[in-house]
């Protein structure tokens, strides 16, 4: 297996960086110098200064319309084109990062980084991130790690951990009666039940997309949250299956690819009405914002700590991470050949 690393440093971000973090450390009656005369009208603010206002900072990482990466500093809004090593405009479309490494969207990296996990026609490799050597392959998908580094995986109608049965069939089935469209099956009709996604939150609570397949009825979607044999949460999708799931970077919240919020507690909260359908997904560093983006902007939309907050970013992002400030600039791209 082959490995391509080619690194590249985010254009201008070691020397703005300083200032974002001079943003945020100010204290919330902290203004700038006046560069003129006082204006007393009231004027709509600014993306900068609800930024600034609300706290809100980091290094974002985002795909323009044409895959062009960027790097943007909040709250000073301060957006450069990333380049590689020789200069040349850096692209990727579909993304994601690994220990100061950008990965493909599908790859799934272990708890620091070391290893990494991909779905493709129906097993699961795993290499080394450093060296791109081949580790394992196992039949299955939807790897998701373990916070103490074992891999959990989809088999069937079961979910494993290193090769130990999670969730049985039976117990998957047993939580598909939960949904409601699934309750009322008599014993006798018989359904599959599949997982699409895995995450886990912390070392007990597991995330699930599960779909239920009924001969003869549409597809069943839904995501549920579990503490062991306990459901916290379950969440019907009538959009369609849920493909990702999103966890926050301390484990506090879950997100859907459709917008949807479970607090590790169980409580769900839906997006905002009117906000366009999202492309991709990433939580704030501080698990205050969801960042959503669209192609056409970048909204951030308010966690249940910021709840009912929406801040609108005219930035064309069709995916985006977010760090926080201090995050080391250097990225190298890796992935498996």
């Amino acid at each position: 297996m082959r490995r391509l690393f080619t690194s590249f440093i985010v254009g201008a971000v070691a020397v703005v960086a300083a200032l974002a973090v001079a943003d945020a450390v100010r204290s919330p009656g902290q203004s700038s110098p006046a560069a003129g005369p006082t204006i007393t009208r009231t004027l709509p603010h600014t993306p900068r200064e609800t930024l600034r206002q609300l706290a809100v900072t980091g290094f974002v990482l985002y795909s323009d319309r044409d895959c062009r990466l960027h790097s943007l500093l909040l709250p000073r809004m301060v957006d450069n084109v990333v380049r590689d090593e020789a200069g040349a405009d850096v692209f990727h479309c579909r993304f994601a990062t690994a220990g100061g490494r950008i990965i493909e969207e599908d790859e799934v990296p272990s708890p620091g980084g070391g290893e990494l996990a991909r779905c493709r026609g129906g097993r699961i490799t795993v290499w080394e991130a450093s060296s791109g050597a081949t580790l394992r392959s196992i039949r299955g998908c939807a790897p998701a790690w373990h916070p103490d580094g074992r891999l959990t995986y989809a088999r069937g109608e079961q979910v494993l951990e290193d090769g130990r049965v999670l969730y049985s069939r039976s117990e998957l089935h047993r939580i598909a009666r939960r949904h409601p469209n699934v309750a009322g099956l008599g014993p006798g009709i018989p359904f599959r039940v599949r997982a699409i996604d895995l995450a886990w939150l912390d070392r007990i609570r597991l995330a699930m997309s599960l779909e239920v397949r009924i001969e003869g009825v549409e597809a069943q979607y839904f995501v549920v949250l579990l503490d062991g044999d306990r459901l916290l949460a379950l969440d019907a999708s009538f959009a369609g299956p849920v493909r990702r799931l999103i966890v926050s970077p301390a484990g506090s919240f879950l997100a859907d690819d459709k917008g949807t919020i479970v607090s590790k507690d169980g409580r769900t909260y839906s997006l905002p009405e009117g906000l366009p359908r999202p492309r991709s997904l990433v939580f704030s560093p501080d698990e205050g914002w969801l960042a959503m983006a669209t192609g056409t902007s970048l909204f951030l939309v308010g966690t249940p700590r910021n709840l009912g907050r929406i801040i609108r970013l005219p930035i064309p992002a069709r995916d985006a991470v977010w760090e926080p400030v201090g995050r080391g600039v250097a990225f190298a791209r890796a992935g498996s050949g």
